[in-house]
């Protein structure tokens, strides 16, 4: 049993349209492969006070490996509001 997934909520950096998320995501995902971690998809959430998610994928040495590296914080899409669920693969 290991966590493998990483379900993350928060309040987003502004964006003048949806060209410019897209580019920023697809930014943020080379970011994230080069700490070991894969992007699997992001959009708005639904019943909770933030108002994106997104969700990647990578072990746990790797997800904590992202934090406090300059390129990670400014790729990140989250600006406030932050917080992680960790999702338990069971093998």
């Amino acid at each position: 049993m290991k966590f493998g997934y990483y379900i993350v909520y928060g309040n987003t950096k502004p964006a003048a349209s949806l060209d410019e998320t897209k580019k920023h995501m697809e930014k943020f995902a080379k970011v994230l492969k080069k700490y070991g971690m894969e992007l699997m998809f992001y959009g708005g959430s639904f019943g909770t006070t933030e108002g994106f998610v997104f969700v990647v994928k990578g072990d746990m040495a790797s997800y904590q490996s992202l934090f406090g590296n300059q390129d990670f914080a400014e790729a990140n899409p989250i600006e406030s509001g932050q917080r992680t669920n960790m999702v338990l693969q069971f093998e």
